[in-house]
């Protein structure tokens, strides 16, 4: 099954920051800049990591989520649209299919 609400989620970050409450979490990681959301990127993927190496599902799904989110953030702040990123999957996947044909 895709993940339909990652289309939701990313409307909600771009309300937030658009809009939302200037005290919103999504609007303090913006104010801080790349520094403050690549930050909490990391700080998010080396959670994930911990979580898979103690062999917990459940801890794994709940940190990926937040990595996602944070993603999410990083991107739209970048001007980058998660379509992009999808284009890129696909181009890849393209090309290695083409190269083994």
């Amino acid at each position: 099954m895709v993940c339909q609400f990652l289309d939701e989620l990313q409307r909600i970050i771009d309300e937030r920051i658009e809009h939302g409450d200037s005290r919103s979490y999504t609007r303090m990681l913006v104010n801080g800049g790349v520094d403050l959301i690549s930050k909490k990127v990391g700080e998010e993927a080396v959670e994930v990591v911990v979580a898979a190496m103690r062999d917990d599902r459940g801890w794994v799904v709940r940190e990926t989520a937040d990595l996602m989110y944070h993603l999410l953030v990083l991107l739209r702040f970048m001007g980058i649209k998660f379509d992009d990123i999808c284009e890129e999957l696909v181009n890849r996947h393209t090309a290695r299919v083409g190269a083994h044909g």
